[in-house]
């Protein structure tokens, strides 16, 4: 009698798609799916267009998925943050002011 091994199913695209929407980076979720450096390439690839066209998370800015934008934006200082409060005793509020970056130009 032989053990049969349990369905595993493949990956796709939308199981990269997923780990690099919640912040994961391309070579962790290339090692997370067991994926080739080539087949994790080309799914990089797709997953940068879809985000190019404005589709995939829609939470993340539109400028935000221009790598040229960001580039210029990080040799200015970055990107502001909103500041942060507590409500209660482990409750955190997002607030104004803007917190600028070090060494931002402002305006």
């Amino acid at each position: 009698m032989t053990q049969s091994q349990p369905y595993v199913r493949p990956v796709c695209g939308q199981d990269y798609a997923a780990l690099r929407q919640s912040g994961t980076p391309a070579s962790r979720a290339r090692v997370e799916l067991g994926l080739a450096p080539a087949r994790s390439l080309r799914m990089e690839r797709a997953f940068r267009a879809k985000a190019g066209r404005g589709e995939g998370d829609p939470q993340q800015p539109k400028f935000a998925r221009h790598e040229a934008h960001v580039a210029a934006v990080m040799a200015q200082g970055g990107f502001c943050a909103l500041s942060e409060r507590r409500v209660g005793r482990s409750g955190v509020c997002v607030a104004l002011p803007l917190i600028w970056p070090k060494g931002a130009k402002r305006g």
